[in-house]
């Protein structure tokens, strides 16, 4: 690969083969016939790490129209959501809603948790079965685009280079790329660390339960992620003095002790915890923690030519509303998309001709979009902690949350995540832009698309 003035460049370089890195490269396959090559700094993937994670219908379609298949080991393997509690600390039911809301009634997409690791393995081998190249052990360090060819010289920590048509950042929160094309920007921590992990749990809860506790000042969310399996997660206001900064914005390197788990299950104990939210901490198959992190100031920009971020590397976010991963997946069905409708010549083969129009409307997509959702999800980890430290802002907030259940049969934040279907936006906005206007020979816009 040192030689590469020998090779053809590649189509596409992936940058990261974490969740959102291997959708792109199966949604690109599958879309538009293109074979990218995957680059990911870890030596290899290892089963039993992390926590777990929950999956909705916006993402959900994503994996769904790259394979029906694929959706369906992907279920097997996780667990449905039936039902979203909220819930005091002492197992008191505040109010309860069905999940089956936020996918309209569709159970192939309804609400689900699975296992990080597990989703990540049944990606890689989809990608391997499709025969997309992942490089492990690949550290992308910096990389320059080309005046003379356009093309982008990548290169890595290990001293090799590789050419590429186009880079594509999904390499998370402490991305490279980022850092390369967006050095203003950094990652700032929230003030709140979470204590998550997995727990073996014969008939786990059929769905998402979310404990406040004004006593421990602290909150919870606790949801199956298979038939015996359960992940927990306790939110805890943390200085940044006590936080260990290595913990910001990713899991923790060291996994968190039994002792420790332990401790803190005695602790909340004795301020009325009720035991369904403490045997999970009795027996963890794995705990980590993480430091909740925001980009300031927000990216204004994510395309940068030839190099594109997406995913956690576009927009880290924090896990409020669910919506996380699903962002990265939205980003990576509408990228295939759009390179499916402008980046393919007569013959069904890739063109970057129109490649900076069909990421321009990505941008204009991705931006506002993405936003919102962070917005949305800051919010409500400000109001179940605001609810934690004060009791008598909790009683009126059940109140209020009982209410919007009752008009929208679930909290009405949760419904602009779940509900967004990526494959209608991208024709809503290519028909806004002119662009199947232009495809049907109705309308002159080719000083926009050349090619089309």
């Amino acid at each position: 690969m040192s030689s590469y003035q020998e090779e053809e460049p590649s189509n596409i370089i992936i940058s990261g083969a974490g969740i959102v890195g291997l959708v792109l490269a199966l949604a690109l396959k599958k879309h538009a016939g293109i074979t990218a090559e995957l680059y990911e700094k870890a030596s290899s993937f290892q089963d039993d790490v992390g926590a777990g994670m929950g999956m909705y219908a916006n993402g959900l379609r994503v994996i769904r129209d790259i394979s029906p298949s694929l959706l369906s080991s992907i279920r097997k393997n996780g667990y449905p959501y039936l039902y979203r509690r909220w819930e005091r600390h002492d197992g008191t039911e505040v109010v309860v809603a069905e999940e089956s809301i936020l996918s309209d009634n569709d159970a192939e997409i309804q609400s689900m948790g699975i296992s990080r690791w597990r989703l990540q393995k049944i990606l890689y081998d989809a990608v391997k079965d499709a025969d997309i190249p992942v490089h492990f052990g690949k550290r992308i360090c910096t990389f320059n685009k080309r005046d003379d060819d356009d093309l982008v010289e990548v290169m890595f920590e290990d001293g090799t280079r590789r050419l590429t048509k186009v880079l594509f950042g999904a390499d998370g929160n402490k991305s490279t790329i980022r850092g390369i094309v967006g050095p203003s920007s950094k990652l700032e921590y929230t003030g709140v660390t979470c204590l998550m992990g997995i727990a073996k749990l014969p008939r786990p809860p059929q769905g998402v339960r979310n404990p406040i506790a004004s006593t421990s000042k602290c909150h919870g969310c606790f949801f199956p992620t298979g038939e015996e399996e359960q992940c927990f997660q306790f939110h805890f206001p943390t200085s940044t003095k006590k936080t260990d900064k290595k913990n910001w914005a990713q899991c923790s390197e060291d996994k968190v002790g039994k002792d420790e788990c332990a401790d803190l299950a005695e602790r909340l104990r004795t301020e009325g915890w009720h035991e369904s939210f403490l045997t999970p901490l009795s027996n963890p198959t794995n705990a980590v923690k993480v430091g909740f992190c925001l980009l300031k100031p927000g990216l204004k920009k994510i395309v940068y030519g030839r190099v594109v971020l997406l995913g956690d590397a576009a927009h880290p976010s924090v896990p409020y509303i669910g919506q996380v991963a699903q962002m990265g997946m939205e980003d990576a069905g509408i990228i295939a998309t759009l390179l499916k409708e402008l980046c393919l010549n007569e013959d069904g083969h890739w063109d970057v001709t129109n490649f900076g129009a069909a990421m321009d409307i990505y941008e204009r997509m991705r931006i506002p979009r993405t936003k919102e959702l962070i917005e949305t999800s800051k919010a409500m980890g400000k109001l179940q902690q605001k609810r934690s430290m004060n009791k008598r802002y909790n009683a009126v907030k059940q109140e209020m949350i009982k209410r919007d259940i009752f008009f929208h049969e679930t909290m009405e934040n949760m419904l602009p995540g779940a509900t967004y279907k990526y494959a209608e936006e991208v024709a809503n906005a290519l028909e806004k832009d002119g662009v199947l206007s232009v495809l049907k020979g109705k309308k002159d816009n080719r000083e926009k698309f050349p090619y089309v």
